[in-house]
C-alpha cells in the first residue's frame, strides 16, 4: 500500500509539472464575444460564460441595442469605451458603436494577438432566410470573416423562455467545438439559429441553406406623438413564415438547430454570363 501511495505521489507531481510546460508550448484559443442586443443583455453573459469551456473570452459590444444595424460602421463621431462588468461578474467592454466597429476595434486595438474565433450574439430573436442581411448579429460576424477571423452568428427565437437561453448558449458551444476541430474556409462564417426548447430537448443540429423569404411579417404601427402631434411610425415584427424542408425556417420550425454556412461574395454566379452578354 505504502508503495502505490509514493507511485500516486510521484505521479501527481509529474502530472502537475506536465501542463505547466504544455501551457506555455501551446497557445490559448482566444474568443472574442459580440452582440447587438447591448452590452447588458441576457443573450451575451451566457454565451461568454459557456464559451469559457473552449478557450480564453473576451467580450466587446455596443453600450446600447443596436438591433437591426446590420453590417454598418461608425464613420464620423468618437467611439466611447466603458469597461465593465456583466451580471454574471465577466469583464467586458462596453463601446458606443455598431456591433460591426465593435467587431474591428477588438481586432485591431484590444486583442492582440487577433482572436482565434468571434461569436455573436445570442441575439433575441431570429436570424433566417432574407433576414441575414439586416441583423447586427449577422453583420457582425460577417464582419469578423472579413476580417480573417473564423466568425459564428448566434441567435434564438424571441418567444423562447428566460430559461432556453443557457441550453440556447450550450448549443452555440456544440457549433463552435466542431469549429475549433475542423476549421472554416476563408471568407465563409457560419449563421446559427436556435429554437424554444421542444419538449424532449432540442432534435439535433440540421445544416441547412438560407431561406429566399425573411422568416417573419414586419409592419409598421402608426401613432401621433403625444407632445407635438407628430405623425410616428414604430416597428412591429412577427416571426413566422413557410419555407421547405432543408432551409434554416424549416429546421428551427421544426425543432433543429439550424446551422446555415454563409459566404461574404455576394456575387450571383449563376447570372455572370448573362450579364456578360449585355456588353458585348
Amino acid at each position: 500500500m505504502r508503495r502505490i501511495r509514493l507511485f500516486l505521489a510521484a505521479l501527481f507531481t509529474v502530472g502537475a509539472l506536465a501542463p505547466l510546460a504544455a501551457q506555455q508550448a501551446v497557445p490559448t484559443y482566444r474568443i472574442l464575444v459580440v452582440n447587438d442586443d447591448g452590452i447588458r443583455a441576457p443573450g451575451l453573459a451566457a454565451l461568454a460564460l459557456v464559451l469559457q469551456a473552449i478557450g480564453n473570452v473576451t467580450v466587446v459590444a455596443p453600450n446600447e441595442n443596436q438591433s437591426g444595424a446590420s453590417q454598418s460602421l461608425n464613420t464620423r463621431q468618437p467611439i466611447f469605451r466603458e469597461d465593465l462588468r456583466l451580471s454574471n461578474g465577466l469583464r467586458a467592454i462596453g463601446l458606443t458603436a455598431t456591433p460591426a466597429t465593435a467587431v474591428q476595434i477588438a481586432v485591431k486595438n484590444i486583442m492582440m494577438p487577433r482572436p482565434d474565433l468571434i461569436v455573436t450574439g445570442i441575439n433575441n430573436s431570429y436570424n433566417l432566410g432574407t433576414a441575414v442581411h439586416l441583423g447586427g448579429t449577422v453583420g457582425a460576424a460577417r464582419q469578423g470573416a472579413m476580417e480573417g477571423v473564423p466568425s459564428i452568428a448566434a441567435s434564438m427565437a424571441s418567444t423562447a423562455v428566460p430559461g432556453d437561453i443557457i441550453a440556447a448558449a450550450e448549443e452555440v458551444l456544440g457549433v463552435a467545438r466542431r469549429l475549433k476541430q475542423y476549421g472554416l474556409p476563408a471568407r465563409t462564417f457560419l449563421n446559427v439559429n436556435i429554437p424554444p426548447m421542444p419538449q424532449g430537448g432540442y432534435k439535433g443540429y440540421q445544416v441547412t441553406r438560407q431561406a429566399d423569404t425573411r422568416g417573419g411579417d414586419e409592419t409598421f404601427a402608426e401613432a401621433k406623438h403625444p407632445g407635438t402631434g407628430a405623425t410616428i411610425y414604430w416597428s412591429v415584427y412577427k416571426e413566422g413564415g413557410i419555407a421547405p424542408e432543408g432551409t434554416d425556417i424549416w429546421a428551427v420550425q421544426n425543432g433543429f438547430v439550424s446551422v446555415t454556412p454563409l459566404a461574404i461574395d455576394d456575387t450571383d454566379t449563376k447570372t455572370l454570363d448573362q450579364v456578360r452578354g449585355w456588353f458585348k
